[in-house]
């Protein structure tokens, strides 16, 4: 097996999920997916665009860490949010080896691990497999038609605009 970047941190990650006591469960395999390095940035980029003095104003007036954030900085950053959280969705979703290694319990397999089990154990029949493509497909599509308006001002947000 070649080591690509992202299998070099492997035991790391899976060290830390277990650690974290979120071994074998589906939040341990979207957890490190969902806070990579690009999430980050993009999250730090929609939150440093917004004005300090909207920060200090609300200061002022008396609200508390939790209501800035409440009402000032996620509504400026919900559309960056959501690009973040369904992208993260589609790599988690489109996975193989991670949740390979942090699920141990077939029960809770994703779909593309599951489906490397069908294979298997139905032999190679390509229309079992074209069928749990497409039914892989469904959950991807269905969580876009729901989010594609916050989707796209979350895309717009990090335009230059003007």
């Amino acid at each position: 097996m070649a080591f690509t970047p992202s299998n070099t941190h492997l035991t790391s990650q899976y060290l830390t999920i277990k650690g974290l006591g979120l071994a074998n469960t589906l939040l341990g395999v979207f957890l490190p997916g969902a806070i990579g390095a690009i999430n980050v940035l993009l999250m730090w980029t929609a939150a440093s665009l917004i004005p300090a003095s909207i920060l200090e104003a609300a200061e002022i007036d008396g609200a508390s860490t939790w209501q800035r954030i409440r009402h000032v900085v996620w509504p400026n950053v919900r559309g960056m949010a959501s690009v973040v959280g369904l992208m993260s969705f589609i790599q988690g979703w489109d996975d193989f080896l991670w949740p390979l290694v942090v699920l141990s319990d077939p029960e809770k397999y994703t779909l593309t691990v599951g489906m490397q089990y069908l294979q298997s154990n139905f032999g190679s029949d390509p229309r079992i497999v074209a069928a749990g493509t497409m039914i892989a497909l469904l959950p991807i599509l269905a969580l876009f038609v729901v989010m594609q308006k916050q989707f796209f001002k979350g895309v717009e947000s990090g335009a230059v605009k003007g």
